[in-house]
């Protein structure tokens, strides 16, 4: 079997073969692009959504650290140490001595 085309026919036919080829390559590139997109759209989301977060919890990291900062500086106004405590029960121990010791004096 002899295939016999003439030029326009070949010429024809080359381009349609061309075009099929460069149809369905751009085709595939176009979903190939599509899906691309898609995925760069879906991070820069979780990527915002990330930062979002960041910051709220930089935010909650400030807000104990001035509670903190809070406490600390109430701290020795409110609380007694024990050695604070110690050293006043003494002198208050020494006082009630002294002054039983003075009762038995008096006696």
């Amino acid at each position: 079997m002899i295939l016999e085309l003439e030029a326009y026919q070949a010429i024809g036919l080359l381009l349609t073969v061309a075009g099929s080829i460069w149809g369905a390559g751009k085709a595939f590139f176009a979903r190939f692009d599509a899906a691309l997109r898609e995925r760069d759209d879906s991070l820069e989301l979780s990527i915002s959504n990330v930062a979002k977060q960041v910051q709220q919890q930089t935010n909650e990291v400030r807000q104990i650290e001035r509670d903190f900062l809070m406490l600390k500086a109430e701290l020795p106004e409110k609380y007694l140490t024990r050695m604070d405590f110690n050293r006043t029960f003494t002198v208050i121990d020494a006082k009630l001595d002294r002054l039983y010791a003075l009762n038995n004096q008096q006696k």
